[in-house]
């Protein structure tokens, strides 16, 4: 009986490993091939990957050819391009463009991308509802420490809960009910401002980052705990210091398991991850009770419906983490960029004032004067299209999903660069690459050929629920500045986009900032 069992027990092992092998193999090599042989059948090409690394080695080789030429200075007099391809070192997507055509395949590790970068494909995956296109998997894998199982990671139910939950906070009429506390921030850093030009004898030359930053992170965390005391700063701080250690999005290492090393970022992510976990663990219940804010949806939110995965507390630390960080980086970085923009046309910061001084007339803005200002809301858009400060838009195919005339399979991530749709020539005219906020004058149908290719916001069923409020931020804002200062861009002021995980001025934007 012996000699059999032993037998029996070998060929169990044997299978065993043959299994997990051909599971490796199938993983890492045969799966990729399937997948991009499906595509090529439907006419879509790309640059030949690797085993394992993909396509990532030529992503290196590209970006290496491109460091010595990433700093352009903006001379004041001479206004430059703002062709997207100067602005982030992105060349591989510019060199695959010309060879592939506006959509094609690569591969980034054994992860399979479909890049899509035209028009009419965009606008048929604007109107796909499905729940089968959801978010990457590699999202939570790959930036786990820094997006966890939050709403812009998750996908079917889960995803459908948490939209479900945030969603109505954010509704036109709950934002109106916003505006004090927008106002109250605004004014906060028009005072500092002021009083550094006062310091400075009329003039100042203000690096104004985080001056903007603190305008929309004490915005938003009055909105999500009901103030902004020393604990929700320190929170935005390690959020910050997260985002920024967790580089890039555009390079997925292709190594098995490489996501579990205890490397020294690695573990900086771990660290961070568990004291942003603390801190709103403590804030939460300390402010859980106290009347009504956004903390408290989201406790709501945990005890109920399908949280997938994801715990109640996770639920609840892991969205709380991504709404900080967009609320606060994204509209900011926004801002910054449109003040330097502004800095660069004077004309139309003039237009902007002149109409912000007829409407206002001297009196504290309101959710009706707001509405009546087209001028700014031209600026705006026109800001948001160069200037959106969101990287790359990405889905996933959870299962086989049909998009216009091409079905993409189960597995396959899709990327579309909204950089890249906002400069195209073909959809916004001869004058694509200009800061022209006329272009905006009959709306976003008057001045692209393709609305949907418009999408500062996201696309489809995921565009982002903070809509509403990051136009309003970005309005009072403008608003509130414009009437106290006029300014132009500082002789110290370096022109560096960085790509990492938003698109953002590696070293800050300067302007020299004047009372009117």
């Amino acid at each position: 009986m012996e000699q059999p069992f032993r037998f029996l027990a070998f060929a169990v092992f044997v299978l065993l490993m043959f299994c997990m092998i051909f599971h490796v193999v199938y993983d890492l090599c045969l799966k990729p091939k399937f997948l991009r042989a499906n595509l090529l059948k439907q006419g879509i090409d790309g640059p030949k990957p690797t085993l394992i690394l993909g396509n990532t080695p030529d992503i290196r080789k590209f970006e290496c050819k491109e460091l010595e030429s990433d700093t352009l200075i903006y001379n004041t007099n001479e206004p430059k391009s703002l062709d997207f391809l100067s602005i982030v070192l992105l060349p591989h997507i510019g060199q695959w463009t010309k060879q592939f055509g506006k959509t094609f395949s690569f591969a980034l590790g054994k992860t399979q991308f479909l890049y899509i970068g035209d028009g009419e494909l965009v606008r048929e995956m604007s109107h796909c509802k499905s729940l089968d296109l959801g978010k990457p998997s590699y999202m939570r894998k790959e930036r786990g420490p820094l997006l966890g199982k939050g709403i812009f990671t998750t996908s079917g139910e889960a995803w459908l809960h948490q939209r479900k939950t945030i969603a109505p906070t954010f509704y036109a009429d709950k934002v109106k009910n916003m505006l004090s506390i927008v106002l109250e921030s605004g004014n906060t850093l028009v005072k500092s401002w002021a009083k550094l030009v006062e310091n400075e004898s009329g003039i100042a030359d203000i690096r104004i980052d985080d001056y903007v930053k603190t305008f929309t992170s004490s915005t938003f965390s009055n909105i999500m705990f009901g103030r902004y005391e020393s604990a929700e700063k320190v929170l935005f701080s390690k959020c910050r210091d997260l985002m920024e250690i967790s580089g890039s999005p555009k390079i997925i290492d292709g190594r098995p398991f490489y996501r579990y090393f205890p490397t020294k970022i690695h573990r900086q992510q771990w660290k961070l991850e568990k004291e942003i976990y603390r801190i709103i663990k403590d804030i939460e219940m300390k402010y859980r009770s106290e009347g009504e804010s956004m903390i408290q949806t989201l406790v709501d939110g945990a005890k109920h419906g399908k949280l997938g995965s994801a715990t109640p507390e996770q639920f609840i630390v892991d969205n709380c983490k991504e709404l900080c960080i967009v609320a606060m980086e994204v509209p900011g970085i926004t801002a910054i960029w449109g003040l330097m923009l502004l800095a660069l046309h004077p004309e139309w910061q003039a237009r902007a004032r002149a109409e912000v001084l007829e409407i206002c007339g001297g009196q504290i803005l309101d959710f009706e004067k707001l509405g009546r200002m087209k001028i700014l809301k031209m600026i705006i858009q026109e800001i948001l299209r160069l200037y959106s400060g969101v990287g790359f838009t990405a889905r996933e195919a959870l299962a086989d999903v049909q998009i216009g005339k091409v079905c993409v399979p189960k597995g396959v991530n899709i990327w579309i660069w909204p950089a890249a749709l906002h400069r195209d020539p073909e959809l916004w005219g001869s004058d694509a690459l200009k800061f022209n906020p006329e272009r905006f004058a009959n709306g976003i149908s008057g001045a692209c050929k393709i609305p949907q290719a418009f999408m500062p916001f996201g696309l489809g069923p995921r565009t982002c629920p903070g809509m509403n409020l990051g136009m309003m931020l970005l309005k009072v804002m403008f608003a509130q500045i414009l009437v106290k200062f006029s300014f132009s861009l500082s002789p110290n002021y370096q022109h560096v986009p960085k790509f990492d995980v938003l698109l953002e001025p590696k070293d800050g934007v300067k302007l020299l900032v004047r009372r009117v």
